[in-house]
């Protein structure tokens, strides 16, 4: 087999690429194992599949996708049997501990895949958004490997090439580790063209020009009435700055001449005041929204009017975070401290030190508010109305 070239190009190509589908694989994974996680930078090679290897990854899982709508290929996924384990310990809920007993049994290769699953899943996802276009792959297959040898994986020729991307991944609290994806130069060079060179959009296929009329047909066809007088007629570009000349007054067959003050023929005419369809003008209708009752006896009615009056401490929560005394100690000016919420996610709106609502942050005249997006179920107001 002939050996395909992979330019430096095509390489910082890849890599882009890469970094955004595996950004929301990160995401993915955090919200699955509830624990931050960062992948870094890839670093791109191109080794020959029958001699890859990488020890520092052995023994290892090796996890095999294949891309089944909108590209084609195989994407390999290598990751450390250590590393496995304690991302399953921490999705179990077990110790993180690495045990020696540990096996890869029929439970453990199917969480191993649904976190693939979960993972890849998104990764096409941003993929296909990146790319435009629709992208689907299959269930993820683990293989166990004491030695990676992709051979058991995906039939390779002997001196075929792949294109090997390795990230370093840190997951808090559980691993600071490594793990490597691998395909073919050719599943590269075409996530390269896409990104490149887009599909162009279809041109419009050109309508059919209308068939030119027999002189008989042109007798046939019947004469268009002249339009009523005052009706907006269509009038051809003018050749020249000055325009048409209006024809003499009452010189046009078919056409009466014009009453006094109106505009002379060859002219668009003016509408005229108390002409033309009603216009039906309303004003803006805005829903109105009852009172919440809650029927409640007499004597509790009374009740609640006096705590009506009451005043609230109202906070909003725009995100949280756990940080070590020795951490908060060593707080400076300047310092950043990484919420456990997304940007634009809802903040949250909290009375009393209780979470009721949450809402939008909005500014009104230079001012900071919240918009509320949502009511939150209260047990205060499930008590109300019971006796």
């Amino acid at each position: 087999m002939a050996l395909v070239e992979f330019t430096d190009m095509q390489q910082d190509a890849i890599a882009e690429v890469m970094n955004i589908s595996m950004g929301n694989a990160a995401t993915a994974a955090s919200e699955l194992l509830n624990a931050k996680v960062w992948i870094t930078t890839p670093r791109v090679s191109v080794q020959k599949a029958a001699t890859l290897r990488n020890e520092s990854l052995e023994p290892a899982i090796c996890v095999k996708i294949v891309y089944v709508k909108g590209i084609t290929g195989t994407n390999m996924m290598i990751l450390k049997q250590d590393d496995v384990q304690l991302i399953l310990n921490q999705l179990m809920g077990q110790p993180l501990e690495l045990s020696p007993d540990f096996e890869f049994d029929e439970l453990n290769i199917s969480a191993v895949s649904e976190v693939m699953n979960q993972m890849m899943g998104s990764s096409a996802t941003a993929l296909s958004n990146f790319l435009g276009m629709h992208i689907d792959i299959s269930t993820p297959t683990p293989y166990i490997m004491n030695e990676i040898k992709l051979s058991q994986v995906h039939e390779y020729d002997v001196d075929e090439e792949v294109v090997s991307i390795t990230f370093d991944i840190t997951i808090e609290g559980i691993i600071k580790s490594e793990f490597a994806s691998v395909m073919s130069i050719e599943l590269a060079q075409l996530i390269c063209d896409k990104m490149m060179k887009p599909d162009p959009e279809p041109e419009p296929e050109p309508a059919p020009a209308p068939a030119a009329a027999t002189p008989q047909q042109q007798q046939q066809q019947p004469q268009a009435a002249p339009p009523p007088y005052g009706a907006p007629q269509q009038y051809p570009p003018p050749p020249m700055p000055g325009g048409y000349p209006p024809p003499p007054m009452g010189a046009m067959p078919g056409y009466p001449p014009p009453p006094m003050g109106a505009m002379p023929y060859g002219y668009p005419q003016m509408p005229m005041p108390g002409y033309g369809p009603p216009l039906n003008i309303q004003n803006a209708q805005l829903h109105q929204f009852e009172a919440v009752n809650f029927n409640l006896p007499a004597d509790q009615g009374d009740n609640l009017q006096l705590l009506m009056g009451v005043p609230l401490q109202i906070s909003v929560e725009i995100g949280t975070a756990k940080r070590k005394v020795k951490e908060i100690l060593e707080f400076a000016q300047g310092s950043i401290i990484e919420l456990e919420r997304q940007a634009g996610a809802p903040v949250d709106v909290v009375v009393n030190g209780n979470l009721i609502a949450r809402g939008d942050v909005v500014v009104i005249d230079d001012n900071f508010a919240v918009r509320i997006t949502e009511i939150l179920k209260s047990k205060f107001m499930d008590s109300l109305g019971k006796e």
